[in-house]
């Protein structure tokens, strides 16, 4: 239905925002794991500074995830019916700017990750 529009594509930005980030994470983690375990045979003692690069990869997930509440939440924002049962503009558009706002967060993150 058309009627369902708004929230159908607010919801696959909110998806799409956190599996993208956390796919950017996955790789990240896997990129800087295995570059750190060749580091460390070489010299064990700088194995705790370099910790500092899988923190970060993790960062990534946690800021998609973070931001996908908080897009979840602006969801139900003015969410406000048009006298023919339709939904009015703001809400088509506030669907449509989640959507945007959820794949250029995914597609940032995941660009982090690589």
């Amino acid at each position: 239905r058309s009627s369902d529009l708004p929230f159908a594509w607010g919801g696959i930005g909110v998806g799409l925002s956190v599996s993208l980030s956390i796919v950017g994470a996955a790789w990240g983690i896997f990129t800087t794991a295995s570059a750190l375990s060749g580091a460390a045979i070489r010299s064990p003692e700088i194995r705790s500074k370099n910790l500092i690069s899988i923190i970060f990869c993790e960062a990534v997930a946690i800021y998609g995830v973070i931001l996908a509440i908080i897009m979840s939440g602006k969801m139900g924002a003015g969410s406000g019916m048009a006298d023919d049962g339709t939904y009015s503009y703001l809400t088509m558009a506030g669907g449509y700017t989640l959507l945007a706002a959820g794949i250029t967060l995914g597609v940032g993150n995941m660009a982090c990750g690589m």
